[in-house]
């Protein structure tokens, strides 16, 4: 079975990067993770991660190059995971489709409980931004 193809927001402000939190109604509930989903039929990796942080967060950002790619294996399945280094250009943060949202300092993301397929993700950023400024991300 191919792997599920998924997309991740790597948004930067202020010297810190933005998680969101899983509604207790979905798989893995009320973890962490960089915000993002699943791409429809047909879409382009780039405008799924727009259209995602528009549905789950009502912000517009700019997808920038690719940061990382992650593969994951899940119990229930494999995901491919497409992380985009992201620039939020309008709108005020609403938690639309996530429990909430929280700005976190590069050196404490090892603190949250995060989705098993993001861990590699805030080990990198932790490791190559955790103790210097974080302004170049």
């Amino acid at each position: 079975m191919h792997p599920l193809l998924v997309t991740a927001a790597l948004i930067e402000h202020g010297g810190n990067v933005l998680l969101t939190r899983r509604r207790a109604d979905v798989p893995y509930p009320n973890l962490w993770e960089f915000p993002g989903g699943k791409l429809e039929p047909g879409e382009d990796p780039r405008t799924c991660i727009v259209r995602e942080i528009f549905e789950e967060l009502g912000i517009t950002v700019t997808a920038g190059a690719v940061f990382d790619v992650i593969y994951h294996r899940y119990p229930e399945r494999t995901v491919l995971v497409l992380v985009y280094r992201c620039h939020w250009t309008s709108g005020e943060i609403t938690d639309l489709e996530v429990a909430e949202h929280r700005w976190v300092r590069p050196s404490d993301l090892a603190g949250y409980r995060l989705l098993p397929a993001d861990m590699p993700l805030a080990e990198r950023i932790s490791r190559e931004f955790g103790h210097e400024d974080t302004s170049r991300l």
